[in-house]
């Protein structure tokens, strides 16, 4: 079958739903309800400034341009790029990112942030959102099963442009889970959609986008082996004592030792698309 054949929005939805099979949670919201575990990210996003002020300054910003960030974790993004615009709206469905982002931007000084706290997919435009919005942003939160619907929603919030960032190839925290998880659950690991899918089911709909790769590496910091275990207990489904002697074999080969106690570094591949809302082809399908 010839590529311009292809659903891609369905093979989306496909490697999505096998994924969340493999996690065995709800959506990705349901993963960042604690307020620990928020702030625990919030810290350790803080420890690359660069990397976030990377992003900001990738932004066609104004003085008085409207944002949209959608998925805003704990303010990650949000709250620096709130001094450099007139306004950030920004969508989080967590409980407990949603909580940190408030008091971050409270820490922060910064009172041009509004935080909607729903699902992009359940955000109704005209009663929850101040648009249109010069700039929508979506940065590593496109964990939603019909991304075709999705974007197309974002465009209509935007008066002018779309930033996405995604995965390309196995994230290094996905290369671990391919590893292990034979070995805890007794069945493959299947990752979730990357920016290849992404790019098709946008092209299915006459978006043709602009498109940067970055290398970047990600560090997780612990104080001791325990701690280690205690916070991949989760997110590799440990419930047996026999799993948790696997799972605790594997971070004592594969975790360094640092002035901090131990760290985990891995390198993984952000992909940048963007586009003018304003400059799709009709003709093709459109939105």
């Amino acid at each position: 079958m010839a590529n311009a054949d292809l659903d891609w929005n369905a093979v989306w939805k496909a490697l999505y739903e096998k994924n969340a099979e493999c996690r065995g949670r709800g959506d990705c919201a349901s993963i960042w309800a604690s307020r620990d575990r928020a702030r625990a990210f919030l810290a350790q996003s803080q420890e690359r400034p660069e990397r976030i002020l990377q992003d900001i300054e990738g932004l066609p910003l104004k003085a008085d341009s409207k944002v949209l960030d959608i998925g805003a974790g704990p303010g990650t993004l949000a709250v620096p790029l709130a001094a450099h615009v007139a306004s950030v709206t920004a969508v989080e469905p967590a409980e407990g990112m949603a909580e940190v982002m408030s008091e971050h931007a409270l820490e922060k000084g910064v009172t041009n942030l509004s935080i909607v706290r729903k699902r992009w997919e359940d955000v109704d435009s005209k009663k929850d959102l101040d648009g249109p919005y010069d700039i929508v942003i979506a940065r590593h939160s496109l964990g939603m099963p019909n991304i075709r619907d999705a974007v197309k929603a974002m465009c209509e919030a935007s008066s002018e442009w779309v930033y996405l960032f995604w995965f390309a190839g196995s994230t290094g925290w996905e290369r671990a889970m391919i590893d292990l998880w034979p070995k805890l659950h007794g069945r493959e690991y299947r990752s979730g959609p990357k920016a290849d899918i992404l790019y098709n089911v946008l092209y299915s709909m006459g978006i043709y986008p602009n498109m940067e790769t970055v290398q970047m590496e990600y560090t997780r910091k612990f104080p001791d082996i325990n701690a280690a275990v205690n916070e991949f207990r989760e997110q590799y489904m440990i419930s047996s004592p026999a799993q948790e002697e696997i799972l605790r074999g594997h971070l004592q080969e594969s975790l360094s030792k640092s002035s901090e106690g131990l760290e985990n570094s891995m390198m993984t591949r952000q992909v940048r698309l963007w586009w003018n809302v304003n400059q799709h082809d009709e003709h093709l399908q459109g939105y």
